[in-house]
């Protein structure tokens, strides 16, 4: 009977465990822009919504992020842009000026995870996000997402890989079918019910020990 009260706390451990580390990984993460719409008191001061993202001119794309505490490491911005993007930049809280080439960064239309060291770079608070850097006319930025992370991984999945198609098999109906293979033997599921009656048996035997124990 002890050892069936040592395995079920055993058990409501590690669900505590997991509950306890679900809840740390959510937490790990503040959004302050989830789609184009802003999650707390931020707002466009240059840019427009489009779609479910914020779209701005190359020259000067300003967000106020709502003077969200820095209670995470790295902000990221999920981010894509047109034309010409070697000088794209990004300013935080007219403090901290990051160049995303210099972060080994090449913005494309496609959307990309930039991550920012904002706390590295000594701010306690979020204020105005500014990416210039660009012309301001053949060149866009698209933003989708800003959120803080305890993690600098980008959030973005690598791209998935297509598989070719399988070839088509042409299977001629009137040539007599192979034997196939035997790939085991028989006896397999009748091992197994053995095996399994056996431990049953087991179990049977030490709970009736552990009752005359008591």
């Amino acid at each position: 009977m002890k050892k069936m009260i040592k395995g079920f706390t055993a058990v409501a451990l590690v669900a505590s465990l997991m509950m306890l580390m679900s809840v740390s990984a959510f937490a790990a993460t503040t959004y302050i822009v989830k789609d184009g719409a802003f999650q707390n008191a931020g707002s466009i001061n240059a840019g427009e919504l489009v779609d479910g993202t914020i779209q701005g001119p190359g020259n000067w794309t300003q967000l106020n992020l709502g003077d969200t505490a820095v209670d995470a490491p790295y902000l990221h911005v999920i981010i894509s842009c047109t034309g010409d993007t070697a000088a794209a930049s990004a300013t935080i809280s007219d403090t901290a000026t990051y160049s995303f080439a210099d972060l080994g960064i090449t913005l494309t239309e496609e959307f990309q995870d930039v991550v920012l060291p904002v706390q590295e770079s000594g701010l306690t608070s979020l204020s105005w996000a500014n990416f210039t850097g660009l012309d301001g006319g053949s060149t866009v930025y698209t933003i989708k997402d800003v959120f803080l992370s305890d993690d600098a991984a980008s959030s973005l999945a690598p791209a998935e890989v297509v598989a070719a198609p399988a070839e088509e098999v042409v299977v001629d109906e009137a040539a007599p079918a192979e034997e196939a293979p035997k790939t085991g033997s028989s006896n397999t599921v009748a091992v197994i019910a053995l095996i399994a009656l056996a431990g049953s048996a087991f179990a049977a035997v030490e709970i009736k020990k552990s009752r005359k124990a008591l």
